[in-house]
């Protein structure tokens, strides 16, 4: 029972000792020139459809670690401190209350210094937008942006130094439709 008991607690101090740890993390990643903060979007926390997806640094090495396989891809991994996913199912009322939160994140992207490098709207009132931030002539960050009445919705955000000859492959190892066309479309300029 003293071993138990023992091992609980340690297992408890570990936790609190780890947890600054993890804030610390938080705060860098919000910091970092390719994140994108989608708090201010109605993003559903429940609903029929809804995929919340949000991988830390420790877990995509993690990963890294087990694509053994694919060398490119683990190399690409190790470099990531987040991958963050919101898809969900989206009416056409919810479309409309979207549709100002997006020019608010699209103009403070544009004020950060990003690069729109997709763009589609059509009639229906679909839409997908494909930023990158560059700096240094590398790729700190990634932001997908798809909205369709009446069906989905889907944030993207990729933080951390990409290889985009790998994010197609990451979206399908991960299972996130909306990266799969990424690394033909969005090849910096």
């Amino acid at each position: 029972m003293k071993d138990a008991l023992r091992c609980a607690l340690l297992c408890a101090a570990l936790i609190v000792a780890a947890l600054p740890l993890c804030a610390q993390e938080d705060e860098e990643i919000r910091k970092h020139p390719g994140y994108v903060d989608f708090s201010s979007l109605p993003i559903p926390s429940e609903g029929e459809e809804t995929v919340e997806v949000y991988l830390r640094g420790p877990l995509l090495r993690l990963v890294a670690r087990a694509s053994g396989d694919d060398p490119s891809l683990a190399r690409m991994l190790s470099k990531l401190l987040l991958i963050r996913v919101n898809s969900f199912s989206v009416d056409t009322t919810l479309a409309l209350a979207l549709q100002p939160k997006l020019a608010k994140i699209e103009s403070d992207l544009t004020k950060r210094g990003w690069e729109k490098v997709v763009r589609v709207k059509d009639r229906k009132g679909e839409a997908a937008h494909i930023y990158l931030k560059l700096q240094d002539s590398k790729i700190l960050g990634l932001l997908v942006m798809a909205v369709e009445p009446g069906g989905d919705a889907a944030f993207v955000n990729i933080v951390g130094e990409i290889d985009m000859e790998a994010i197609g492959d990451l979206g399908k190892k991960l299972d996130i439709p909306a990266l799969e066309g990424v690394k033909d479309s969005a090849k910096p300029k």
